[in-house]
């Protein structure tokens, strides 16, 4: 078992950096090219030489996609090695990069973009009223922040998992917490977890759950208004044995959740 611990750790992805470029490298994984990218360059529309921040890009994938579509991106990242890796990949011009943290951003200009991305970021960021109140400030008059987040609902680390049912012949989501907030450690080589070792000296991040109320809640404050909402589910399909069970869940229990809000002068 791996033992709690109490102190207060770096939230960037420099000591995972190689374990991640790795699941994700230059095009994504399965679900960013199959679910969440389709679903967000829809709600983008044509973004031809639209200033867009892409707040924290990892290795940039999807600066990569929204550049090749012609907007002028900038990619921000606290991890500095995910940043290296971004820039080794990068062919194009119309992308900067840079290592910084999404509750400060002064250096960049005030009312400059035309949209602010996120994509799976926001659930390793510990401020974010504060994360939402920069991009407000980033943001011009309209503009728009399009994130995608872990479904707050379904997929909460250590606190929901899969059932089954054999009476029934159905496959549930169990929900053990949800409305409160939460820090979770996740080991980020799972085979290598070391036996009987304080949790400081495994390989691990940190991910932060938010129930939808205080979600929306960091929105409001931030006079960000909410103007599109999509539950995205996974669009894999099973065979076997519990397949028809299995499919019918994923059809039902969304995977991931994708929020467009506006910023409104008021």
């Amino acid at each position: 078992m791996l033992n709690k611990m109490n102190i207060k750790k770096d939230t960037s992805w420099d000591e995972q950096a190689k374990w991640y470029n790795k699941l994700v490298g230059e095009d994504g994984t399965y679900y960013h090219k199959e679910v969440i990218v389709p679903e967000v360059l829809k709600q983008l529309g044509d973004i031809t030489n639209k200033k867009i921040l892409d707040l924290g890009c990892g290795q940039g994938f999807f600066c990569r996609i929204l550049a090749n579509h012609k907007a002028i991106v900038t990619g921000i990242d606290l991890s500095k090695s995910l940043i290296e890796y971004a820039k080794k990949y990068s062919k194009y011009d119309n992308i900067s990069y840079y290592v910084a943290n999404a509750e400060d951003l002064s250096f960049l200009e005030a009312n400059s973009f035309d949209i602010v991305v996120s994509i799976l970021s926001l659930g390793n960021i510990r401020n974010l009223q504060k994360t939402f109140e920069n991009v407000y400030s980033l943001l011009k008059d309209k503009g728009r922040f399009i994130f995608v987040i872990m479904h707050p609902c379904f997929r909460i680390p250590r606190q929901s998992h899969w059932g089954y049912d054999e009476n029934q012949k159905l496959q549930y989501r169990r929900i053990d917490r949800y409305m409160t907030s939460l820090e979770i450690p996740i080991i980020t080589h799972p085979g290598k977890v070391k036996e009987k070792k304080e949790l400081k000296d495994q390989d691990y991040t940190i991910m932060f759950h938010r129930s939808l109320t205080e979600l929306f809640y960091c929105l409001n404050q931030s006079k960000l208004l909410v103007s599109y909402l999509k539950e995205l589910c996974s669009n894999k399909m099973s065979v076997g044995k519990r397949a028809k069970a299995e499919n019918r869940a994923r059809k039902e229990i969304p995977l991931f959740l994708l929020i467009e809000s506006i910023k409104i002068l008021i």
